[in-house]
């Protein structure tokens, strides 16, 4: 992924700084959906799952059979599929909860996946998010969501947009390329509309994950950098629907931008939104998939306890054992200071 932030990051230097708007409107719930026709609309798309996907690759569900207090939705990274969080989903079901990991729009294609990855768009990826709050609001009475990468990007725009939200977790968000500044990175949306694309699929196929889709789209890529834009720039301007954010965030991880990611949260904090950041330090050296197995250079049982406890609402042990770091104010700038300064 990080060699095909670089390849969009060449393209967007040449294509200059055009910026399309990004316009959704997210779909207000009247009243929530029943527990019944939840699990109905969950089926249907597992249904389209299966007539499309990988072995491995439709949306999961795991319920108690009734609507709980709570329910968690996962949102997987990009180019991967529901199963990167199945571990984490099976811990928090066995708490007593009820765990959505739906499938992120056009990902895990049996045939032509990088084709089908480069057909998403930000509007897309946006009313995906408006329906798995739709979804979730008949599994439980509290809805958290927790995304990773491209799967924060849609965590950030339902946090933006949906009151139901009770609680979002970021965990390391393509809100904006590492690679590039703020003005190069208003040019990514050209590469997604006007630019060829470039697409890498000779990866070697691991056979013991063969539902992964191996390669990578820049086309796609832009168009989840796309919406992280628009969630950027609509945080700025106005006050996020839900009122409890935490960001996970890593030190070592250039494919994405941390800046990006702190602006967003010190936005969301200067408007009165309970924001946390917490970052796992460099010198454990993990990827940007941070939930990426042992063997491929993860720390799963570092990392799954920590993603668990954030999306629980509590404080994770680890930062007792400095291997998380914490900071403690994400509010920033002088709307902040303004603030501190009339807080008695």
């Amino acid at each position: 992924m990080r060699r095909a932030v670089h390849q969009i990051a060449v393209l967007a230097l040449l294509a200059g700084c055009a910026k399309p708007p990004l316009v959704t409107t997210p779909v207000p719930l009247s009243t929530p959906t029943s527990f019944a026709d939840a699990v109905s609309l969950v089926a249907r798309r597992q249904a389209e799952d299966d007539s499309v996907v990988v072995t491995g690759g439709r949306s999961l569900l795991l319920t108690h059979g009734v609507r709980t207090p709570r329910v968690f939705v996962l949102l997987h990274g990009f180019t991967d599929l529901p199963e990167q969080f199945a571990v984490v989903g099976q811990h928090l079901f066995a708490a007593g909860d009820n765990v959505y990991i739906p499938r992120l729009p056009r990902h895990g294609a049996r045939r032509a996946p990088m084709r089908s990855l480069g057909r998403i768009s930000g509007e897309e990826l946006a009313r995906f998010g408006d329906s798995c709050v739709t979804i979730a609001s008949g599994l439980g009475d509290s809805i958290i969501v927790v995304g990773l990468s491209a799967g924060g990007v849609v965590a950030a725009s339902v946090a933006q947009s949906h009151a139901e939200v009770r609680r979002a977790v970021l965990i390391a968000p393509a809100i904006a390329a590492g690679v590039l500044s703020d003005d190069a990175a208003h040019g990514l949306v050209v590469v997604a509309s006007r630019l060829p694309e470039i697409t890498r699929t000779n990866a070697p196929i691991d056979s013991t994950r063969p539902s992964y889709v191996q390669g990578i789209s820049t086309h796609g890529l832009a168009q989840v950098l796309r919406l992280g834009q628009a969630v950027r720039e609509a945080s700025a301007a106005r006050e996020p629907a839900a009122k409890n954010m935490s960001f996970l965030l890593n030190e070592a991880d250039h494919t994405v931008s941390e800046q990006a990611a702190m602006d967003l949260a010190q936005n969301w904090s200067g408007h009165g939104a309970r924001v946390t950041i917490h970052r796992f330090p460099a010198s454990l050296a993990l990827p940007h998939n941070v939930m990426e197995s042992d063997t491929r250079g993860g720390n799963v049982g570092l990392v799954y306890p920590v993603v668990e406890a954030l999306a629980h609402g509590v404080t994770p042990p680890q930062i007792q054992e400095r291997v998380l770091e914490v900071h403690r104010d994400a509010c920033d700038g002088w709307r902040c200071a303004l603030k501190r300064a009339m807080t008695p």
